[in-house]
């Protein structure tokens, strides 16, 4: 009888491990592939890993009641603290309602500055900042080129009116007496002498006077000066002072004897054929004692 061997035997000497079959039970492939599996890392919604391990640990802790990691818990205040907050919670109300009270009050500022800029650009437009009123003037005087400002609509203003007083003469083809032309030019002084109390105003005051006598000068011819112009002249010559003075004041890099000269030519020009014989002494006097200092070490610079 042939000797058969059993399928599941196997030879200590061959060292074949024997065939076993994938349904096969062993305790310790099963605790293997359990330990393998969990130290596999999970995947999340968002494409995360993350270890098994940790996430059991945390479900568990969370089912058991526990505090996660991320969750905080607020103190509840004690008695002496409630007592003081709800003590001083109307100043606290009432400085919130004072904070946007300001806020209120900043907004309506920047509207009126809105408006006064849009103001005043519209009275430049026109050439109205010789007649505005002193509150307004005031407050457009204070900016940083009011001077050159007012001295461009005051020249413009003095030609429109020269010319105006022209036209009026041709119109009645006559010559006017010379009192209209002097009450007319005369309203024009205030304005000088507003422009010179400006900044850097001086320098320009002291042509538009000149101007302003050349404008009377334009409207005579006769032999002799009335008393009318006499007494303009007197004023002119005034403010011509006050000009002077604060120009000099101004510390202006000033040729003043290149201006004497300029007035003592018109002077001699007047005196021949329009009979003034006083054209800005003062002012001439006033000139010349400041070249004089100059010339002598002393004085302004």
């Amino acid at each position: 009888m042939p000797n058969f061997r059993h399928s599941t035997s196997y030879d200590d000497n061959q060292g074949t491990p024997p065939f076993r079959k994938d349904t096969q039970y062993s305790p310790q492939a099963s605790q293997d592939v359990l330990s393998y599996r969990r130290s596999i890392p999970l995947e999340d919604s968002h494409g995360n890993n993350t270890p098994q391990r940790q996430q059991i640990s945390s479900d568990a802790t969370m089912m058991h009641g526990g505090v996660g990691p991320s969750t905080r818990v607020e103190p509840t205040p004690d008695p002496l603290t409630r007592a003081f907050n709800e003590a001083i919670k109307p100043y606290v109300d009432q400085i919130e309602q004072l904070d946007r009270q300001m806020a209120d009050m900043h907004l309506r500022i920047q509207q009126l500055e809105d408006e006064r800029t849009e103001i005043h650009s519209w009275i430049d437009k026109r050439g109205f900042r010789p007649d505005v009123p002193p509150n307004i003037a005031k407050s457009m005087d204070a900016q940083p080129d009011s001077a050159q400002t007012l001295n461009f609509q005051l020249d413009r203003k003095m030609t429109m009116v020269n010319y105006d007083l022209h036209r009026l003469q041709d119109a009645l083809n006559d010559s006017l007496a010379p009192s209209y032309f002097v009450q007319a030019l005369t309203t024009l002084l205030p304005d000088l002498e507003r422009l010179a109390a400006l900044p850097q105003g001086a320098k320009f005051a002291f042509e538009l006077v000149i101007k302003l006598g050349g404008n009377l000068n334009s409207h005579g011819g006769a032999p002799s000066t009335p008393d009318d112009s006499l007494e303009f002249y007197e004023r002119l010559d005034e403010t011509m002072v006050d000009v002077i003075r604060q120009r000099l004041d101004q510390g202006e890099e000033w040729q003043v004897m290149r201006d004497v000269k300029r007035i003592e030519k018109t002077g001699a020009y007047l005196r021949s054929y329009n009979g003034v014989t006083s054209y800005f002494p003062r002012s001439l006097k006033v000139m010349m004692h400041e070249v004089n200092m100059r010339n002598g070490g002393g004085g302004r610079a």
